[in-house]
């Protein structure tokens, strides 16, 4: 259960990124040159691998990168631009090992591949297990992050700036009491056997906590992982009850309690989340009780909403004012009339007064809840109505499920950087539709029919021939007009797919926000069994399909689920 607590817990602590090497690299600032200690050098090597990429010619980039940079250098250098800085031994050194890389024969290729799994498994062996309760547990990522360049996400104003190397002075270990403790010179030693994390730090450039994990395998990952979706099934039956009291509220007599019902309202409506839950210096991005005026448009017939959320992506949405939104959006127009366009819509609204509210209605009910409901909730009622499916294809039907996937995506606004050759792979899947709908595999088939048609056997045993080879001729003709049909359906699906999740990556939501279970007994309705078919039974099944093998392997408990696609989907 979500409260379990181990009693024990062991485990050799993380792995450090080894030490960076001096590759002698020089540089000149202002026309002269400048000696690098081994930080330094380590900076400018990671700018010049970066030179080819889309980021190194974004301003903001480039004077952050500088600005980190040029604190390490001598007082005397204060205020170094990054068009003062000549990088071009750094860029040669770069360059001469892509070309070393790039001529480098199969067979050291292999050797080098073969070196590094080798001492993959090693640091596995040692870091890669831990004991939970006299249980050997697989450890997720057991190493703590290297040092580098922030991208971020979107247009993160963070973005350019150093990651420093973490050490073990900056990482708090979380062992059994009873435990030995690794060596090193720990920041600290903590025993919190309600927590699944292993060690911890404080990433000081994003402000955010960093964890090395247990493994989604592990029985008390399983267990809480299960009983997040379980909460969203508490809340789809509640859900009545809480859309009746929020309205209620919105239009009581309490002017508090109305904007806090307000608030709430609009993290049920657009699965927003809350907004406050993140540090003062982190990047000014926003969410629902830290919205201000300048980040929404009221009109009468609908609102729209427009700012930047979680990661700095851009959150665009138009809720129009229907049923209840339409109080929704009375209480939004009141509540901003008299602000400014930087005053914050909800100012003396928290996460605090938010979960409060809403575990004021249904116990233990928080705002994350939402965004697993609601997104679970548009992928069930998409899958309901493509049921009938266990005729179609298997691309058909992993069609409908990315289709309910992106409408969880879109639900989360969980958009992406969309890559720069996605109009190149587009443009190949369209070239690749119009030579199949060009000439047909049938032609020389159906030339050969017409030919055997127009001649003129002489003896029976000719003709008997002839009416065999027309009746095969016509079997092929007609398997490979089909066959054909099939390939351009699979290819306008594969296009419209394409085109319809270009801005939003679906791999968030189906990891952690979509019930698999929804997707297991949907795939158990509609997958036809291997026999019925005629394909060999190792062939993958359609949840095997949908999901990586690491999402499986986080997704076990699901194995044991016993149910149907009528019970799931009636619980949505």
């Amino acid at each position: 259960m979500p409260g379990t607590k181990w009693k024990t817990l062991e485990h050799n602590g993380i792995l450090f990124s080894p030490p960076y090497e001096s590759k002698g690299i020089k540089i000149a600032i202002r026309g002269k040159p400048v000696d690098l200690d081994i930080l330094q050098e380590e900076m400018v090597y990671q700018w010049a691998k970066k030179k080819d990429t889309p980021y190194a010619p974004d301003p903001t980039f480039q004077s952050n990168f500088t600005a980190d940079f040029a604190r390490t250098l001598n007082p005397k250098l204060d205020g170094v631009k990054y068009g003062e800085i000549d990088f071009t031994d750094a860029y040669r050194l770069v360059d001469q090992e892509k070309d070393k890389r790039d001529m480098m024969t199969k067979e050291k290729r292999k050797e080098q591949a073969a070196q590094r799994k080798e001492i993959r498994k090693e640091m596995k062996a040692e870091y890669g297990t831990a004991v939970m309760d006299g249980q050997a547990v697989e450890v997720g990522n057991y190493m703590a992050e290297p040092p580098g360049i922030f991208i971020g996400r979107g247009a993160h104003p963070l973005r350019g700036r150093w990651k420093r190397r973490v050490t073990p002075a900056d990482v708090t270990l979380n062992l059994g009491r009873k435990a030995t403790v690794p060596a090193g010179d720990w920041k600290e030693i903590v025993h919190r056997r309600d927590a699944t994390w292993l060690a911890s730090w404080m990433d000081d450039l994003t402000k955010k906590a960093k964890y090395v994990w247990l493994a989604d395998t592990a029985r008390v990952k399983q267990d809480r992982d299960k009983g997040k979706y379980d909460k969203a099934i508490d809340l789809s039956k509640e859900i009545g009850k809480i859309k009746e009291r929020m309205v209620h509220d919105m239009k009581g007599g309490d002017e508090k309690k109305a904007r806090i019902a307000t608030a709430c309202y609009l993290i049920y409506r657009t699965a927003m989340r809350v907004g406050d839950e993140k540090d003062p210096d982190e990047a000014d991005t926003v969410g629902a009780t830290t919205l201000r005026k300048e980040h929404i448009r009221i009109s009468q017939n609908a609102i729209k909403f427009d700012f930047l959320g979680k990661d700095s992506v851009r959150w665009q949405e138009t809720v129009p004012a229907v049923d209840h939104d339409v109080q929704f959006r009375d209480n939004l127009a009141l509540l901003v009339a008299d602000k400014k366009p930087k005053d914050e819509i909800f100012h003396d609204i928290t996460s605090r007064h938010v979960n409060k509210y809403f575990s004021g209605i249904v116990k233990g009910l928080t705002a994350k809840v939402f965004r697993t409901y609601l997104a679970s909730t548009v992928v069930n009622e998409y899958l309901k109505k493509h049921t009938k499916a266990r005729s179609s294809p298997d691309y058909e039907k992993l069609h409908h499920i990315k289709m309910a996937n992106l409408e969880a995506a879109k639900k989360c606004n969980h958009k992406r950087t969309i890559p720069k050759t996605f109009e190149q792979s587009l443009q190949k899947k369209r070239d690749k539709l119009a030579k199949l709908k060009g000439k047909g595999l049938w032609t020389e088939d159906q030339k050969t029919l017409r030919d055997v048609k127009a001649s003129e056997p002489k003896t029976d045993k000719q003709k008997a021939a002839r009416r065999k080879r027309i009746k095969r001729l016509r079997v092929t003709v007609q398997r490979k007009k089909e066959a054909q049909q099939e390939k351009i359906k699979k290819a306008e699906l594969q296009i419209e797919l394409a085109e319809k999740t270009r801005d939003y990556n679906l791999g968030t939501s189906l990891r952690n926000y979509i019930d698999p279970r929804i997707l297991k007994f949907w795939a158990d309705r509609v997958d036809a069994p291997r026999e019925e078919t005629g394909t060999p039974l190792r062939k993958k099944s359609l949840r095997e399909k949908t999901y990586t093998a690491a999402l499986q392997k986080k997704f076990l408990w699901v194995n044991d689920e016993r149910g149907s696609w009528e019970s799931i989907s009636r619980k949505y």
